[in-house]
């Protein structure tokens, strides 16, 4: 994850002047991306074209039992926390500034103290602007376990403390587990938890900052590091029972046999897969064990929308203001919610999901630019989340200029962006099947339509209903 808050400024005014075109590869502007990205870009003209024909309600791709919840869900909520939100200048910020290990954890780690962390209140904000489920930074790159880790090689520098929220910050002497907080507040809300976890580890006595990554101190480390990685991991699972295990870091792979400074191969990928799986069979685990391979559950793109979609699961991430974790120089730069909305329906259009960051404050706090990015995305949902929630991809293999489809059951959702100025939609028709109702759906207020060769024409009202997406639903009988 990376800091691109600087470009966002410039981003958002282009946004501005182009805000009624479609279709572009959002997430493109936002700036450069750390690791490399490796997508699948197969057509599945098969699937949609037997789609358009039958009119059967058809996913792009198989999807498990076990991922069914998450796969209808669409919507969750990413948290980066850890004590770089202490500093305000983004979880990247012991590497670019190159911050020693004894500096960081002296100067930024022990004045870590998120007393004002209200994990209700934070669940609240993600179940108001309609997200499904929740996946918090466990562990980032900077080391800190944001639990009562008992695994003893992850301590600070001196070897004497464990480096961990309890033991390591003034936040300890609260007794307060915030994992733990998050997790309940979920089981409460109905919201399904998951957690992330970093491979690499810029802190830990096994491996030294190099470039963006990290390298070995020599294989013995890499073989005990590997060892109790796997040993924290089983505190999570065992701890907390999540849903997903989002992991990150992986960026120092090969293929092969590894080095000292490409210590992490696909073979290594491949094992803690299994092994996560070992310890919970349910649980959803993303691409990135070892990402370009095929690896994991699903894939998981980066402040980037696929132009073609996928052909299995998968889930972009994306920030609110170009930041993952709080940085004070993020916070004029937040998008406007318009664009999320789209982000998030050009996501299900292409039957993906969309985990949308915020960065809590040091002290835990959300900032107020967070808050009015999530409720104004919650307006939205609360009235069009229908057409999003538990829907398939677009069931036609041309895009609309006007906007996206999604489809569920016997309803094709218009997703309508460009309004049209002569009030006239044309929309493709599923063939073969009877079309027998168009309303506007955060009303229900019929609208008149005609079809002719597989085209349907509706009459839509002078004035834009929504700017941010007005949602038209064609029933089928």
């Amino acid at each position: 994850m990376v800091n691109v808050c600087e470009a966002v400024e410039d981003m958002m005014k282009t946004r501005e002047r182009k805000g009624e075109e479609v279709g572009q590869k959002r997430g493109e502007e936002i700036g450069r991306k750390r690791g490399r990205i490796f997508l699948s870009f197969a057509l599945i003209f098969c699937l949609l074209t037997g789609v358009v024909q039958s009119g059967a309600a058809v996913s792009a791709y198989n999807v498990p039992d076990d991922m069914k919840w998450w796969a209808e869900d669409k919507f969750g909520m990413f948290i980066h926390f850890g004590s770089y939100s202490e500093y305000g200048q983004g979880e990247w910020a012991m590497q670019t500034q190159g911050i020693s290990k004894e500096k960081y954890q002296e100067t930024i780690s022990a004045k870590f103290n998120p007393t004002q962390f209200d994990a209700k209140e934070i669940v609240s904000y993600a179940k108001k602007a309609g997200m499904k489920y929740l996946v918090f930074t466990a562990k980032h790159h900077e080391g800190l376990a944001m639990w009562d880790t008992k695994v003893a090689s992850f301590t600070d520098h001196t070897g004497q403390k464990i480096y961990s929220l309890q033991q390591y910050t003034p936040f300890g002497s609260t007794g307060r587990d915030i994992i733990m907080e998050l997790k309940n507040a979920c089981d409460e809300a109905g919201i399904k938890f998951g957690l992330y976890y970093s491979i690499i580890d810029w802190n830990h006595s096994s491996q030294t900052i190099k470039g963006n990554f990290t390298q070995m101190k020599s294989w013995d480390a890499r073989t005990s590091y590997i060892n109790d990685m796997k040993a924290q991991l089983k505190e999570l699972v065992d701890t907390y029972d999540p849903a997903v295990m989002w992991f990150d870091g992986d960026w120092t792979y090969r293929k092969d046999a590894p080095t000292l400074s490409q210590w992490w191969t696909k073979a290594d990928g491949e094992d803690l897969y299994q092994y996560v799986k070992s310890l919970k069979q349910s649980i959803i685990v993303n691409e990135r064990v070892c990402r370009g391979f095929g690896l994991g559950d699903f894939e998981c793109p980066e402040q980037n929308i696929p132009e073609k979609a996928p052909s299995r699961s998968w889930e972009t991430c994306q920030t609110m203001n170009g930041a993952w974790g709080y940085n004070k120089n993020c916070e004029k730069a937040y998008y406007d919610v318009r664009y999320m909305v789209q982000d998030l329906v050009e996501v299900a259009s292409k039957d993906g999901n969309y985990l949308l960051n915020i960065g809590p404050k040091g002290n835990g706090a959300v900032t107020a630019g967070t808050q009015k990015v999530l409720s104004g995305i919650g307006t939205w949902i609360k009235k069009n989340g229908e057409s999003i929630y538990g829907s398939s991809g677009t069931p036609f293999q041309k895009k609309p200029s006007w906007g996206r489809y999604t489809r569920k059951e016997n309803k094709v959702y218009a997703h309508v962006i460009k309004w049209p100025k002569n009030q006239k939609l044309v929309a493709a028709k599923l063939k073969n099947k009877k079309l027998q109702k168009v309303s506007l759906l955060r009303n229900g207020k019929a609208l008149k339509y005609s079809v002719k060769n597989n085209k349907i024409t509706i009459k839509v009202p002078k004035k834009c209903p929504d700017k941010s997406d007005t949602v038209i639903s064609l029933e089928y009988k």
